[in-house]
Order: C-alpha cells, then sequence, then structure tokens
C-alpha cells in the first residue's frame, strides 16, 4: 500500500471513530447540560499568535494542561485557567483557556485561526487525584463534547459515516453543522 493511501486508510479510521462519538444516542443528563450551557455567557476570544505558542511549547489537542502549564509559568502569577465550552459546529466542546489582564486567550494551536466562541463554566473545578489533575461540573465528570442540537448532529454524523464506509475519500466529507 502505497505512503498517501496508508495515510487516507488512517484518516478514514480516525474519522470513523470520531464520527461514532458524535452518534452515541442522547441522554437526560446531556439534555440538562446543554440548557445550561445555552444559558452561560458566550464571548469572541483570540488565539494567542502561533509563535509565540511554538516559544512556549504548547501542544495542540491538550488545551487543559496547556492552561494548566501557563498558570504555574506565569512570573506575575496574575494568570487564571479558565474552563468551560468552545461551541463550534454545532457542539460545546470542553476547553480550556487563560485568563490575563482581564482578557481570555487561547493557548492551543489549531489549525483554524479565527476567534473562538467560548463560554467560561464556573461550576467546573480541576483537583490534583493521584497526581494527575481531574475535572468535574457539580460532582460529575465533565463530558468531553455536548451537541446544542444532538439529533442534527446525530443525522449528519451518520451521513458522513456512512458515506466513508461506502468508500467516499476522507477529505471530500463536510458536515453542515
Amino acid at each position: 500500500m502505497g505512503e498517501a493511501k496508508a495515510r487516507r486508510e488512517e484518516l478514514r479510521a480516525r474519522m470513523i471513530a470520531e464520527l461514532e462519538r458524535l452518534m452515541v444516542p442522547t441522554s437526560q443528563d446531556e439534555d440538562a447540560l446543554n440548557d445550561e450551557i445555552r444559558a452561560l455567557d458566550f464571548y469572541q476570544i483570540h488565539r494567542v499568535p502561533g509563535a509565540q505558542l511554538a516559544y512556549m511549547k504548547m501542544e495542540p489537542q491538550r488545551c487543559h494542561q496547556n492552561a494548566g502549564a501557563y498558570v504555574k509559568l506565569d512570573p506575575s502569577g496574575e494568570s487564571r485557567h479558565v474552563s468551560g465550552w468552545w461551541k463550534r459546529n454545532g457542539i460545546f466542546y470542553f476547553h480550556s483557556v487563560v485568563l490575563s489582564q482581564t482578557k481570555l486567550h487561547c493557548i492551543t494551536p489549531h489549525a483554524d485561526r479565527s476567534p473562538l466562541t467560548f463560554a467560561p463554566d464556573f461550576d467546573i473545578v480541576w483537583r490534583e487525584v493521584d497526581g494527575f489533575m481531574k475535572s468535574a461540573r457539580r460532582g460529575a465528570e465533565v463530558p468531553y463534547l455536548v451537541r446544542d442540537f444532538p439529533d442534527k448532529v446525530i443525522a449528519e454524523a451518520t451521513e458522513a459515516r456512512d458515506s466513508l464506509l461506502a468508500g467516499a475519500d476522507p477529505r471530500s466529507i463536510k458536515m453542515r453543522l
């Protein structure tokens, strides 16, 4: 198998796994959390420039660790780790940013450099357990994501997954959320 084909098949497998995460049936807990998240105040926040993120050695898809490390290394001691919800394409993703000098900043590298729509959720707390940082919201584990309109997300994810299983090129899959 050629290298390009192998990469495409690896992408297909990762996409199918992620789509199946989006397809799980909704629950009363998700519906209730969804209502609570919608009631939060959302802000447009900017990402720190890529060169600065690289200098700070911030890693993609490690927002919680990045925010925690930033706060620990802030010589002024004024920065705060803020967790909440990044609204992206009809989904609320559990995300962490930094509050510094009265502004929220995203310090996690991402290919999309546009501002984020983010809502701080002050019910989320972090505690060290056995040397690891664990998050909780009102005593319950914080989910990775909450679907804003679950039925729509499930339908689109199912259609995209079925296309991939039927042999569609992974790069051609676009969800309209």
